[in-house]
């Protein structure tokens, strides 16, 4: 999803890096099961965003997103 500035006229993403950590955190929270404090966030965010090219993670597989996150579990 994008939105046109109205400075500029150019197409400019409304996902960022903070719309990425709080889809993570919404996302393993959203469970009930475990919160943020129980994953390495940052790590999910960067992993996530490099497979998605994007900072938009809800374009990445479900699976494929918990597939990175369990990989981020701390112990």
């Amino acid at each position: 999803m994008s939105t046109l500035s109205a400075q500029s006229g150019h197409m400019s993403s409304i996902f960022s890096r903070e719309t990425a950590v709080a889809y993570v955190i919404h996302a393993v929270e959203s469970t009930g099961a475990a919160t943020r404090h129980d994953f390495d966030i940052e790590r999910i965010v960067t992993t996530a965003h490099a497979m998605a090219d994007d900072w938009d993670l809800e374009a990445l597989h479900p699976a494929t997103f918990w597939r990175i996150a369990s990989s981020f579990i701390r112990q």
